[in-house]
């Protein structure tokens, strides 16, 4: 229930230069959208998720909770899963549902 209170809303956590990259505001309604579907979240924009150097280039992360759904204490939010991928992992064939691509545009 404290969760609920703390974090009302479906968020997704995104580092400070992305959120100005995009002109993202914190606690703004952003979407993260891809081929397979969309979901509408407010942004919390944070220290926490730093922008990563990957061999010269810029690569962001943003955090999703996978378990937020559409009923519930909170008001309700999208299904995470909406964005995941339907691939196993190639080696031991287990769904790869918690590394995927995402565009985060304001809305």
């Amino acid at each position: 229930m404290i969760n609920a209170i703390l974090q009302p809303e479906q968020f997704v956590e995104i580092g400070e230069q992305l959120a100005k990259e995009k002109g993202i505001g914190d606690r703004r309604q952003g979407q993260g959208a891809q081929q397979r579907g969309f979901i509408k979240a407010v942004a919390v924009v944070t220290k926490r998720i730093r922008t990563l150097d990957v061999d010269g280039k810029k690569v962001h992360t943003v955090g999703i909770p996978i378990h937020w759904g559409f009923k519930g204490v909170a008001k309700p939010g999208f299904i995470t899963n909406t964005l995941t991928p339907f691939v196993g992992d190639a080696n031991c064939q287990t769904p790869e549902f918690k590394a995927f691509l995402v565009n985060i545009e304001k809305i």
